[in-house]
């Protein structure tokens, strides 16, 4: 038998004899808890640091930051859409971040949009401060859906977004996304 053989046999003979625990179980008064670095298993991983998560792409400006965000959101088409959103998700945080990343993996997935063959094209309007200053940014774009069969001929439509920006590396990042229309 091979040394690595060995050594492989050697470990999963120690791992099915030790069992597998749940870290998140309760544990009994009284009885220690196995070492995470136990012989033979192993490291945990790195933990993820605080720059991997931070947003790429910031601007200096809350109107900037909404422009880049809007335009990327409405220009795509059947072949970008999932880069596109990758992208969104980089440049945004929070829960504009997590829908983003959502969106990914379903667009990924996907047919319908690539045999229809669907692209947006669209121009921001306007980004204006939502009276009463709560941090609240309103964004009209207008935007043309195109395609086979049920997007095929649509008119040009106006569309309203609420957003939300958080502060982040000297700029600002899109915190939250909402389109109303």
């Amino acid at each position: 038998m091979s040394r690595h053989a060995w050594i492989f046999t050697a470990i999963a003979l120690g791992a099915s004899l030790a069992g597998c625990a749940n870290p998140d179980a309760a544990t009994r008064v009284g009885v220690q808890a196995p070492s995470p670095a136990s012989p033979g298993e192993p490291a945990p991983p790195t933990p993820t640091p605080p720059s991997a998560d931070a947003p790429v792409g910031v601007r200096g400006t809350p109107q900037a930051a909404l422009a880049a965000f809007a335009g990327l959101y409405v220009n795509w088409d059947y072949r970008t859409l999932t880069s596109r959103q990758r992208e969104l998700a980089g440049m945004s945080v929070g829960s504009a971040r997590a829908a983003e990343l959502q969106a990914t993996a379903s667009s990924r997935d996907d047919t319908t949009i690539a045999a229809a063959h669907i692209a947006n094209s669209g121009t921001v309007l306007s980004i204006s401060p939502e009276q009463g200053g709560a941090g609240t940014w309103v964004i009209v774009t207008r935007e043309q859906t195109s395609g086979s069969g049920d997007y095929e001929g649509l008119a040009a439509a106006d569309h309203v977004t609420i957003a939300r920006l958080a502060r982040s590396g000297g700029g600002y990042a899109v915190s939250e996304w909402l389109p109303q229309s």
